[in-house]
Formats: C-alpha cells, structure tokens, sequence
C-alpha cells in the first residue's frame, strides 16, 4: 500500500474528516493542528462520525481511531494532507515546514478550495512532488476528490494522488490550477 504513512495537517471538519477516511482505508495517520484542542475535538468528530457509520453498517471506529496519532508537531509521513485555513499566508507556513520535515519523496498536498497550488508549491524545494487534494464536505460521505495539478506537479505525483483517491473509495476528478478549479 502507498502512503502508509499520512500527515494531516488541521483537524477542522474538514482535515478530521479526511483524517477517518485515510484511517478507515488501513493506513496510519498523524493528526496534527497548532490551535489548542483542536485536534481533540476533531477526534471527538471522529468518534461520532464512526459511530453513526457503524450503525448503518460500518466498521467498528474504535479499529479506525485506533489508527489515528495525535502529534505536537508536524512528523515525517509519506504524504501530507494540508486542511488548514483558507489563508495563503497560514498555508505556505505548512508548506514549507512540511518541506523541511518530511522526506524528499514525499508528496505534500492541499485540500485547498480557492488559493493556487503552484503558490503553495513556491514555498517549497519540491514543486513537482505538490498537488492540491480538495475534498468535498462531509468528507467521509461525499465521493468526489479534485486532483489539482500546479504548474510543476509531475505525472507521478497526480498518478499517484489518483491513485491514493481511488483506494479511499473517492471519486478523482483532476484539473489543472485555476480559480474554482472543476467544482
């Protein structure tokens, strides 16, 4: 399995969603934001969320959450998945310390809406391994992944996002960056 290990980086409603969903595929996932009790409640989210899943026939959660780390900082993984705020400054911070964190191979994605990839490629040494990831709300209902492709993503990395996409039980629809993207 590809991205074993996966980063992800705000644990709104949107980073804790993708968090249960990654974790519900059988991977490892750090769960990491900077505001106070965030990722506590985030995992709360993502207790309820599980629970109501299993009553329709899903998995038990405490074998997904049993999946899901709750870190300090941001950790070396095999893919970072950004789902902070919708703010390029705050963002491009992420990005570039991911970038200094996690390994050269690694892939660093964004599950932004509305900012340019290729900007928050910029703020890296690996503008071909950056892609954006933009899931839909509520993450572990709605099917459908925008795979944003930024100036300089490579072939293999969005291969390998589509890829990753398909084996979460999403829908990837991949566009190249632009304002509003394919939604």
């Amino acid at each position: 399995m590809r991205f074993g290990h996966v980063l992800v980086v705000g644990a709104g409603q949107m980073g804790g969603g993708i968090a249960q969903v990654v974790a519900a595929s059988g991977r490892r996932v750090s769960l990491h934001d900077a505001a106070p009790g965030a990722v506590d409640r985030g995992l709360e989210a993502m207790r309820k969320s599980l629970a109501r899943l299993e009553e329709k026939g899903g998995g038990p959660p405490d074998e997904v959450l049993a999946r899901v780390q709750s870190v300090d900082e941001l950790v070396p993984a095999d893919l970072m998945i950004e789902a902070v705020i919708e703010d390029a400054e705050v963002k491009e911070d992420a990005f570039r310390s991911a970038d200094l964190t996690l390994p050269d191979e690694a892939i660093l994605a964004s599950n932004t809406s509305s900012i340019p990839i290729t900007s928050l490629a910029a703020a890296t040494q690996r503008p071909d391994r950056v892609i954006g990831m933009h899931f839909f709300n509520p993450v572990p209902l709605l099917d459908l992944v925008e795979v944003v492709r930024g100036r300089e993503t490579s072939d293999e990395t969005a291969e390998a996002i589509i890829e990753f996409a398909r084996e979460l039980g999403k829908t990837p629809a991949v566009a190249n960056d632009f304002p509003g993207f394919v939604s």
